[in-house]
């Protein structure tokens, strides 16, 4: 997950962290985003490097972005990627009416079986 804000750029994945900076023009973006592994483990998609910075382009014209990143430490590789973006749901309204007690005598009956 990935958090863009105010020409700045953060959040993290099961293996890394990333921060860096953005820029928009219109429905195109780049950014300089620095990477760092906060979990042994798998390989990224560059291989063995954990500390990467990332130089990327990209194009938004709505909720879905595609983008295009290379890796200033891994010279000729390319990553294309999708980011789709999430908005956070207003919190649901609070009940004004009260919520009618338990009534166990209103449930509907099972029709009876014979043995």
């Amino acid at each position: 997950m990935v958090h863009v804000a105010d020409g700045r750029i953060w959040g993290r994945d099961s293996l890394m962290t990333y921060h860096g900076s953005c820029q928009v023009d219109g429905d195109r973006f780049t950014a300089t985003v620095s990477t760092k592994r906060h979990t042994d483990g798998r390989a990224t998609v560059f291989g063995v490097e954990d500390e990467l910075t990332l130089d990327i382009e990209g194009h938004c014209p709505g909720k879905i972005a595609s983008y295009t990143a290379t890796a200033q430490q891994v010279p000729g590789m390319i990553l294309h990627g999708t980011l789709i973006l999430t908005e956070q749901q207003p919190p649901a309204r609070e009940r004004t009416e009260p919520v009618p007690a338990f009534n166990p005598g209103k449930l509907p009956k099972l029709p009876k079986r014979s043995r």
